[in-house]
């Protein structure tokens, strides 16, 4: 199809945002309850449950890149992206199932490597789907503007499957007698849900506009060079991956912070996880529109200083503080709103910087990258999470009473100080990205007369 730069219908917007249910329902998942399953419902100790989540990503370094390189040169009369939409959502679901049926009668080590097992199957899983669904976005439309409104759909579709997961899932664990018991109907309920929500957006997606020259030849040298040369990609993934670092630090921490230092009551934890969600859901509308009177990039940095600050009162907050803790998390999430919208309509914009330099288009392995950054950053975060607390003497499996004092601050403390940290450095590499909208509409000029 010829390509397009025109507005897209709203239902072709919609359509394609449905399949961000599964990626979102999947990163809230595994972010912010899969250590607290492994440490809390398995009684695997928290520097190995920490290890556990993070090999896989060192996996997606090689599957990633290698997953957008395979789709950039898929020749199918569904589009080279869409085949994998329905393979990846139907693995992702089945994967996800097993992962939480874990054998709570076996010993640390056993439970350890069911566990890594079945998230190696999960994380190959979303890859599949992910790299070649976030790959649309840059040939659906070459508009500035439009992939801001697209992603804007996107964004709102992510914040209801976090909201989902993140309200649904302390009530579904919580209604049984034990978390074991609990967390195996959490993976059944969201292992469908992710499979129905994959499957529907390839099917909604099938008239949606693309723009494809599938490359002819396949060179790891060139693929690199799509990343490593592409300046404003290549600022953007750093500034991502701090970001994705900070987010990883908060979404890991949040459940011990509300159990163990807030002292929440346990029939309130699930409304008070999804507070946040709520908040970028409401806020992800306001900031789309916002962006048409300012540049993404201002915006962008306007959404990191509020993500720094929001963290510090934690510092400060007492147990049983609810309403501190409500307003802490409304800002918390509007100003994540943000910080998902702007980065995600900034990375089509380098897939023309990359055509300028090359005359071919690698939707893919830019959003190979990215897909990458994403992971590696919120795994890396639940990491370090894993290894603060274990320094902090944390003890698995033990409620809030039976913590010492220095596993409390040691959560206070991770929630707050860690997340800012990564926050300012996100901030500073910001500074490094300088593709403005009239930079990107010269780049396409250049891009349109070579190809006459």
């Amino acid at each position: 199809m010829n390509e397009n730069s025109q507005k897209l219908p709203v239902g072709i917007k919609l359509g394609w945002a449905v399949g961000e249910l599964s990626v979102a329902t999947y990163i809230g998942l595994t972010i912010a309850f899969l250590l607290f399953y492994s440490t809390q419902a398995l009684g695997i100790s928290p520097w190995l449950a920490g290890l556990v989540l993070l090999l896989p990503r060192l996996w997606d370094a090689f599957t990633d890149p290698l997953m957008g390189a395979i789709s950039d040169r898929t020749r199918s009369p569904m589009g080279r992206r869409r085949p994998y939409l329905l393979a990846g959502a139907i693995l992702l679901g089945l994967s996800v199932a097993c992962l939480f049926f874990a054998p709570v009668e076996a010993g640390e080590i056993q439970k350890a490597m069911y566990v890594l097992f079945f998230y190696f199957l999960a994380s190959t899983a979303i890859t599949i789907f992910d790299v070649p669904y976030s790959s649309m976005a840059a040939e659906m439309t070459t508009d500035y503007r439009e992939r801001t409104s697209l992603t804007g759909y996107k964004m709102i579709a992510a914040r209801v499957g976090i909201l989902v997961v993140l309200f649904a899932v302390p009530v579904i664990f919580g209604a049984e007698d034990n978390l074991a018991a609990g967390f195996r109907l959490v993976g059944l309920g969201f292992g469908a849900f992710m499979i129905a929500a994959g499957v529907a957006a390839f099917y909604l997606t099938r008239n949606a506009p693309r723009f494809e020259t599938p490359l002819q030849k396949f060179s790891v040298r060139d693929e690199m060079n799509a990343v490593r040369k592409n300046k404003p990609f290549r600022a953007l993934w750093v500034v991502f991956l701090f970001q994705n670092l900070a987010i990883g630090a908060s979404a890991t921490t949040l459940l011990y912070l509300l159990t163990m230092v807030i002292r929440l009551k346990p029939e309130l934890i699930g409304a008070f996880m999804a507070v946040g969600a709520i908040s970028a859901t409401v806020a992800t509308p306001l900031w789309v529109a916002a962006s048409r009177k300012m540049a993404k990039r201002r915006g962008y940095f306007i959404a990191l200083g509020i993500s720094a600050l929001t963290p510090i009162p934690i510092l400060f907050i007492q147990p049983e503080a609810y309403v501190f803790m409500f307003l802490v998390l409304v800002a918390a999430g509007a100003g994540d709103a943000a910080n998902q919208l702007f980065p995600n309509a900034m990375v089509p914009d380098t897939v023309e910087v990359d055509e300028l330099r090359t005359g071919e288009r690698r939707e893919g392995a830019i959003f190979g990258a990215w897909a990458f950054c994403r992971k590696l950053g919120m795994t890396a975060g639940a990491f370090l999470v894993s290894l603060l607390l274990s320094a902090s003497g944390f003890v698995q499996g033990a409620p809030a009473g039976a913590q010492p004092e220095s596993a409390i601050l040691g959560v206070r403390l991770i929630y707050s100080i860690l997340p800012v940290v990564l926050w300012v450095l996100a901030i500073f590499f910001l500074t490094r990205y300088r593709l403005t909208e009239a930079e990107f509409n010269a780049v396409k000029a250049e891009i349109a007369k070579k190809r006459v």
